[in-house]
Formats: C-alpha cells, sequence, structure tokens
C-alpha cells in the first residue's frame, strides 16, 4: 500500500477536547501524513504551554494521542518495507529471467508460435499439436506480406505433438528467398469439423533483451517471450 494513501480521521490523531482559544487545537494533526514523532512532541508542548490553567487538558488524552501516532508511524514504516521487499524481488525474478535468457544464446528451442526461418534455402522444421485426431491436415506457408507461397499437406495426423518439414520451396517448385516465413495450421475431422490447432516453431537463439513486459529472445529473427519457449533441443 501506497503510504500516501493513508487518510487518518480526526478521532485517531486529535485531542479529545480544544484548547479554550481554539488556536492549539490537535486536529491540526492531519493536515500532513509525513509529521515525524519530533514534530508531534512540539504539538503537544505547544497545546500544555497554550491551554487554559482553570480547564487544563486530561495527560492521559495526549499518552493516548502519542500511541495512536506511534501506531500509525509504525503501520507507514511497515508498507514502506513491504514496497521495498516488493521490488527487490521483483528486481531479482528479472535478473534470473535475463541470467537464463543469456543461457540460451547459440541454443536451438521450440517456443510456441508460427514463425519460420529461412537461410541457405533451408527452413527449419515446426511443430503443432493436436487437441484430437484428425483425418485432414494441411499447413500454409506465408511470406511477409501474407502472401501463401507453399502448402503442405500433411494428411491424417493423430492427436498430440505433430511436425513437419518445409524444403524451402513455392508451390512452383521455385527456391524462395531467405527471409522469416509464417505458417498457419488447418486441421478436419473425417466429418469435415475443424480442430483447433496450436503451433510452435524451432530456431536458434540469437539475441536477449529485456523491457517492461519481460525477457525477450529473438530467434531466428522473431522476438519471443522467454515464457513461450516451451524446450531446448540441444545445446549447439
Amino acid at each position: 500500500m501506497d503510504p500516501s494513501s493513508i487518510n487518518p480521521s480526526a478521532s485517531q490523531v486529535s485531542a479529545s477536547s480544544s484548547a479554550a482559544n481554539g488556536s492549539s487545537s490537535s486536529s491540526s494533526i492531519t493536515g500532513s501524513i509525513n509529521m515525524n514523532k519530533d514534530d508531534f512532541l512540539q504539538l503537544l508542548m505547544a497545546q500544555l504551554q497554550n491551554q487554559d490553567p482553570l480547564s487544563p487538558e486530561d495527560p492521559k488524552d495526549f499518552v493516548s494521542q502519542l500511541a495512536q501516532f506511534s501506531s500509525l508511524e509504525q503501520q507507514i514504516n511497515s508498507n514502506s518495507n513491504l514496497e521495498n521487499l516488493s521490488k527487490a524481488i521483483q528486481s531479482l525474478q528479472q535478473s534470473q529471467s535475463m541470467a537464463q535468457g543469456v543461457s540460451l544464446l547459440g541454443k536451438t528451442v521450440q517456443g510456441n508460435g508460427n514463425t519460420l526461418s529461412v537461410a541457405g534455402g533451408k527452413a527449419l522444421d515446426a511443430t503443432f499439436q493436436l487437441r484430437q485426431a484428425a483425418a485432414q491436415v494441411a499447413v500454409g506457408i506465408l511470406d511477409s506480406n501474407g502472401n501463401q507461397v507453399a502448402t503442405l499437406n500433411l494428411g491424417a495426423q493423430a492427436a498430440g505433438t505433430g511436425a513437419f518439414s518445409w524444403d524451402g520451396k513455392d508451390s512452383k517448385g521455385k527456391q524462395v528467398a531467405d527471409g522469416t516465413y509464417s505458417y498457419q495450421v488447418a486441421a478436419q475431422d473425417k466429418a469435415g469439423n475443424a480442430i483447433q490447432a496450436d503451433n510452435s516453431s524451432t530456431g536458434t537463439v540469437q539475441q536477449v533483451y529485456q523491457d517492461s513486459q519481460g525477457v525477450w529472445v529473438t530467434v531466428n529473427g522473431q522476438k519471443m517471450l522467454l515464457n513461450n519457449i516451451i524446450s531446448v533441443l540441444d545445446g549447439s
């Protein structure tokens, strides 16, 4: 909790009765949450010096006020300590995630996503997950502009993890240019009903960086959140 959000009522920190002239009422204590014990004691001394001699304040009221203020100060300090601890834990977690990402540099990983990278005329394998067996599965390969350049017919596939390889050639058998491509998996059961397919891609971790959303890795030119990596395939 932010300490500045605490707004104590006058009943928590004000005197049980005001001085005769009203100018030294302890209700002014509520004007600032940043007041420390020394300031509070100075106010109490001012009250004692300016109180009506014929109708003095009860010392028990002052003791009660001091105890209440001390309790409030402890609560503020406790909230501040909790905030600092939370920031420290968050910083530690970010450092650990960054270190984990750095350890993946140069390694081949598999992560949730649907990108394919073609380099030297070769494309890495990709995988997908089927929630149930499919009678027909087809994969469409798209370029960076969203144009479909190739279609792979995989036939029937069992439920679970499926994989496919693309030779880097378009539907006319021509080698495509090196770069980043994406794919879409379409699956149907025997009745022609669509089946949900979840995509994952494979590539080499080339870069690690961090922003407000978390730690990212660049895999074959495409960014991926570290949390989206589902496996490390080798240590190459």
